[in-house]
C-alpha cells in the first residue's frame, strides 16, 4: 500500500485528501507558499513542506520542484487534487520516471482525454455526438472568423474550471477574445492553446462520474447536474440530475462508461456533457477528482478519494454496477469571496470571521478554519457546503437555511446570493440553463435589494449596539465597559450603505431601549452567545449575528450582511481622503476596486479618454477585471505599472478635465 502522499495542491481539496489518507493510515505531506504559512492543511497534514516562489509557475505549477519535495520527504505517491498539475501528462510521466505513484490515470490517458481537442476527436471516433469545433493557431482561427456558426465559445485546450473561456457573438469580437483567452489559459495552466466550439443557448451541463481500474473494470456512479454557473464556473451542483428521465440517465451513463473503457481509463474521472435539444453532446473529460465530487459521494456512499488511492496502488475495484444505488438527493453550494452585485468581482483581503452553525448540520469542505487572509493569487473559493436529504426540495431548502446562517465577515461573499437562488421558483422548478444567471442577473440583483430593503431598519442598529456592547476583548471585558463608549444614555451616529442613522441608546439595569426617528424600541435580549444574539423587539423575536472588523461592524440578518461604520471612523476616513486629494491635486482619480496584480495598462499620460474607457486590467483570483474611467478627461498621471500588486482603494490613475 502507498505509505506516504505528497499533496500537490492547496485549500479545501488538500484538506479533503488528508482526511481520507488519515482514515487509510497513510502519512501526508502538505505544501505551502510564503502566503500560506498558517494554512489549515499545513496543520492537518502529517508533515509540511515549504514551496519557494512568488507566482504559480514557481510554485504549484513547478513540476520539478514538487518532485524534489516528494523525494526529499520520501513520499511514494503524489496526489495532484484538481487544477494545477492534475491534468498535466508531463508531470505524470515525471512521477513515473522518479518511481512515484501519480494518483490519477496514466500519462497516456491524460494526454488523450485531458486535452479537450484530442478528447473531442476520440469521442467522435467512438460514436459520441460533439458540438461543431475548430482548432489551429490564432491566425488560422481568425482567418476562418466569417465561417463560424455564431455564437461560439473559446476554450482552453488544457484547462477546466471555466478558465480561459469566452463567448463570441460576432466575427468582430473574435480576435480580442482569442488573445484574452490565450493569456488566461497560459496564466492558469501553463499552456496557452485554445480552440473554438459551437455554443448552445439555453443548454444544461450534466456530467457522469466514472471509475476504471487496471484490470478492465469500469463503472459509473451516476450523474451530477451543474447547470447554475457564473463566468463559466459552477456554483451550485446536485446529484442526481433533476432534468433526466430514467431512460435518459441510462443512456448518458452508458455512453460515459463506453468512452472510459475505449480510452483504457484507469482512475476516477468525469465525462462532461452538454444537454441541448433533448440530447447530450460530449464536451470533455476531466481526468481528475472534481470540485463537486462530494454530491456523488453523498448519494452513493462511496469515498472517491479512497478509490483513487486504491486504484493507483493497483487494486481492483471491488464494486459492481449493481452495488451502486442512488440514495436521496445531494446539493452543493460553493462559497466564493466575490460580490455578485458587482458582476462577481473578486474580494481579497482579511476575513475576520468564518463560522458555520452546528445547529444546521451539513458537510463542510473549507479552505479556511476561521479568520484568514484571502489572497488575490488564488481562486476565491472559501468553502463548499453539501447537504444530503431524502428529496430535492428538502435538500434545497436545508442548504438555503445553512447558507443564511453561515458567517463570512470581512470580505464580500456570495452566500446570500446562493441562498436566494436555492429558494428561487425557477431553480425549484428546474427552469434554468447555463446562461441563466447571466441573462437574469439584473432581476436577481433587484430581488436581493428588495429582500434587503424589507428588513426592518432598526435591526442593523440593534446589531451594531450588540456588537459594540458585547464583543469580547482579549481580557474578556466588553467594549462598552472597557471604553465607556456607551453610557447610560448614549447618542450614536452610524452609516449603513451610505445612509446616516442617528439614535439614542438607553441602558437601565440590563434593559435596553433605542430611540430612533421619535420611536421608542424596547429591546429584550433573549439569548446571547459569542456573536449570535436573539432579541425581542415589541414582542417579535429576531436572530442576529454580529462581529467587529478592523474598520467596521458587521451585522447579519436573514443572511443579509450589513457593514456599519461609526461616525468617528467615517470622519477619520473623510479626513484621510481629503488629504490624499490635496496631495494629488487632481480633478478626479481612479482607485482600485479590489486587491490584485496589474495585468495591463491601456492608456498613457496625456491621453484623452471617455467615460467607460478601459484604463487598467487587474488580475485577481485568476480572473481579469477591466477597470474603466469613471468620467471623461485627460490622463494626468499613472501611479502604477504592469505586474505591480495593488490593494483595494489604492490610487491607480489621476485625471484632469
Amino acid at each position: 500500500m502507498i505509505s506516504k502522499i505528497l499533496i500537490a495542491n492547496r485549500g479545501e481539496i488538500a484538506r479533503r485528501i488528508i482526511r481520507t489518507a488519515q482514515k487509510m493510515g497513510i502519512v501526508t505531506v502538505g505544501i505551502y507558499t510564503q502566503d500560506e504559512q498558517n494554512a489549515a492543511w499545513i496543520h492537518e497534514s502529517s508533515e509540511s513542506a515549504f514551496l519557494e516562489g512568488v507566482d504559480l509557475k514557481e510554485t504549484y505549477l513547478n513540476s520539478s520542484k514538487i518532485i524534489s519535495l516528494a523525494k526529499q520527504f520520501n513520499c511514494d505517491a503524489i496526489h495532484p487534487g484538481y487544477g494545477f498539475l492534475s491534468e498535466n501528462p508531463e508531470f505524470a510521466k515525471l512521477c513515473a520516471l522518479n518511481h512515484i505513484a501519480f494518483i490519477g490515470p496514466n500519462a497516456d490517458v491524460i494526454e488523450l482525454m485531458g486535452n479537450k481537442l484530442t478528447a473531442r476527436k476520440f469521442a467522435v471516433e467512438n460514436g459520441l455526438p460533439v458540438p461543431f469545433g475548430i482548432e489551429g493557431t490564432l491566425e488560422q482561427i481568425i482567418n476562418k472568423a466569417q465561417e463560424l456558426p455564431y455564437p461560439v465559445i473559446i476554450k482552453a485546450s488544457a484547462g477546466g474550471g471555466g478558465k480561459g473561456m469566452h463567448i463570441v457573438y460576432s466575427a468582430s469580437e473574435l480576435s480580442e477574445k482569442m488573445i484574452a483567452a490565450q493569456r488566461e489559459a497560459f496564466s492558469w495552466f501553463g499552456n496557452g492553446s485554445v480552440y473554438v466550439e459551437q455554443y448552445f443557448e439555453n443548454a444544461r451541463h450534466i456530467e457522469v462520474q466514472v471509475i476504471g481500474d487496471n484490470f478492465g473494470n469500469y463503472l459509473h456512479l451516476f450523474e451530477r447536474e451543474c447547470t447554475l454557473q457564473r463566468n463559466y464556473q459552477k456554483i451550485i451542483e446536485e446529484a442526481p440530475s433533476p432534468t433526466l428521465s430514467d431512460v435518459q440517465r441510462v443512456a448518458i451513463c452508458t455512453a460515459a462508461v463506453q468512452l472510459a473503457k475505449a480510452a483504457n481509463y484507469n482512475n476516477v474521472g468525469t465525462i462532461e456533457f452538454l444537454w441541448a435539444n433533448g440530447q447530450f453532446y460530449f464536451l470533455e473529460m476531466n481526468t481528475r477528482i472534481q470540485v463537486e465530487h462530494p454530491v456523488t459521494e453523498m448519494i452513493t456512499g462511496i469515498d472517491l478519494v479512497e478509490q483513487q488511492i486504491l486504484i493507483s496502488n493497483n487494486h481492483k475495484i471491488k464494486l459492481s454496477q449493481t452495488d451502486i444505488k442512488i440514495n436521496g438527493w445531494a446539493v452543493e453550494a460553493r462559497i466564493y469571496a466575490e460580490n455578485p452585485e458587482k458582476g462577481f468581482q473578486p474580494s481579497a483581503g482579511f476575513m475576520h470571521m468564518l463560522q458555520f452553525q452546528k445547529s444546521l448540520p451539513c458537510r463542510i469542505e473549507s479552505t479556511y478554519c476561521g479568520a484568514s487572509d484571502i489572497s488575490d493569487s488564488f481562486d476565491g473559493l472559501i468553502s463548499k457546503l453539501i447537504v444530503h436529504k431524502a428529496n430535492r426540495q428538502e435538500a434545497l431548502s436545508h442548504l438555503s437555511n445553512v447558507l443564511d446562517e453561515t458567517l463570512v465577515h470581512g470580505v464580500d461573499s456570495n452566500t446570500k446570493f446562493l441562498s436566494m437562488l436555492l429558494r428561487h421558483p425557477d431553480v425549484i422548478s428546474n427552469r434554468i440553463h447555463t446562461k441563466y444567471l447571466q441573462q437574469n442577473m439584473e432581476t436577481l440583483k433587484e430581488e436581493l435589494k428588495k429582500h434587503k430593503d424589507s428588513i426592518n431598519s432598526i435591526l442593523p442598529i440593534i446589531g451594531y449596539v450588540a456588537c459594540l456592547n458585547f464583543a469580547n476583548t482579549t481580557k474578556g471585558a466588553s467594549i462598552w465597559k472597557k471604553t465607556g463608549s456607551l453610557s447610560t444614555v448614549s447618542k450614536q451616529t452610524i452609516i449603513i450603505d451610505g445612509i446616516r442613522y442617528e439614535f439614542l441608546v438607553c441602558i437601565f439595569n440590563g434593559r435596553y431601549e433605542v430611540i430612533w426617528e421619535n420611536y421608542l424600541f424596547n429591546i429584550y435580549i433573549k439569548y446571547l452567545n459569542k456573536n449570535e444574539i436573539h432579541v425581542v423587539i415589541d414582542k417579535i423575536e429576531y436572530k442576529l449575528f454580529f462581529s467587529k472588523g478592523s474598520d467596521a461592524f458587521w451585522v447579519q440578518i436573514e443572511g443579509v450582511l450589513f457593514k456599519i461604520k461609526s461616525q468617528h471612523e467615517i470622519d477619520f476616513a473623510t479626513i484621510v481622503k481629503k488629504q490624499e486629494e490635496q496631495l494629488v491635486g487632481r480633478n478626479f482619480n481612479l482607485v482600485s476596486p479590489l486587491h490584485g496584480k496589474v495585468a495591463a495598462v491601456h492608456v498613457i499620460a496625456g491621453q484623452k479618454v471617455e467615460q467607460g474607457t478601459t484604463i487598467i486590467t487587474i488580475e485577481s483570483m485568476k480572473t481579469e477585471n477591466h477597470i474603466s474611467s469613471p468620467s471623461s478627461g485627460i490622463v494626468e498621471k499613472i501611479w502604477i505599472e504592469k505586474s505591480l500588486s495593488v490593494k483595494e482603494n489604492q490610487l491607480l490613475v489621476s485625471f484632469i478635465n
